[in-house]
């Protein structure tokens, strides 16, 4: 905890904020997806509260991107408006949109800065490739790289472009995905699989990733295996129980769903890992949400 007050302290420094933050609580996290940082106003200073991923893996690239937003929330230019926001509840995937664009903001803030960072340029770009459904793959490339290369934003164009990604202004006209090209994009999903195993450089760590899908595909039952463009998910109910994540080296980043807390905690798997270990977490897990979902 104190590495992180530490790296929190520097980072404000650097960016200039600083003075504008009376205090700065973290709490632990069990993800890096669940990273975060909430504000509160308290007339000319904020209290800041950050959620931050248990783990010494790019902390400093994890926590000063979180506090790039917070650089946003308090430039003028950016012209900050929550109330313009769109609503979770009410329009879903316009917010997921949001999220999207904002967060490829910070992180290609992050690459130019040549800072480590767990949300590098491949994984976000495949995060909004596979959020972008209805588009053909071709498409939301495009407008990826095009969101990607932007170099500034305000606010209200962030909500605009969630809202219609036509209001980018692209060379190439934004194609939504026909319906045979998405059945044979959907078929091509279930090979895809064996290029993500293909990619991890190490022939031993490749059969130990192997042996970790293979031991939850049998002894999950119910459960299926599905490739996304980022990496590997295993489906209970058709809910993410088990994601995979190769990082092109030798490792990866293991979610896994904890049914009885209702969150996700995440851990990195190198050819060091006791794979026991990870295949006890694994039926334990499953264990868990199999018994809850007998008592339904």
């Amino acid at each position: 905890m104190e590495e992180k007050k530490a790296i929190v302290q520097e980072v404000i420094n650097i960016l200039g904020i600083a003075p504008l933050i009376s205090s700065v609580i973290i709490e632990n996290e069990d993800s890096p997806w669940s990273e975060k940082a909430h504000i509160k106003w308290k007339k000319d200073h904020l209290d800041v509260k950050a959620f931050v991923w248990d783990d010494p893996t790019y902390l400093y690239g994890r926590i000063y991107r979180l506090f790039l937003y917070i650089v946003d929330v308090l430039n003028p230019i950016f012209e900050y408006k929550p109330r313009i926001s769109p609503d979770e509840q009410q329009e879903p995937t316009v917010r997921e949109r949001y999220n999207q664009i904002w967060s490829i903001y910070v992180d290609s803030r992050m690459e130019r800065l040549e800072i480590e960072n767990f949300f590098d340029k491949t994984l976000r770009k495949n995060i909004f490739i596979d959020s972008e459904k209805n588009l053909s793959s071709t498409a939301a490339d495009t407008i990826f790289d095009a969101l990607w290369e932007k170099e500034s934003y305000t606010y209200p164009e962030i909500i605009e472009y969630a809202y219609d990604l036509k209001k980018l202004k692209l060379k190439t006209p934004i194609v939504p995905v026909d319906t045979f090209n998405k059945h044979i994009t959907d078929l091509l999903h279930g090979s895809s699989v064996s290029r993500h195993l293909e990619n991890i450089p190490s022939s031993e760590f490749r059969e130990t990733v192997n042996d970790i899908i293979s031991f939850a595909a049998y002894h999950c039952k119910d459960a299926f295996i599905l490739s996304k463009y980022y990496g590997i998910c295993i489906l209970y109910n058709r809910q993410v129980f088990l994601e995979l994540i190769p990082t092109g080296k030798d490792s990866l980043y293991l979610t896994v769903f904890d049914g009885q807390t209702n969150t996700f905690s995440t851990l990195t798997v190198t050819k060091e890992t006791d794979t026991s270990s990870i295949q006890e977490l694994i039926k334990e897990k499953y264990a868990l949400i199999a018994k809850q979902d007998e008592r339904l």
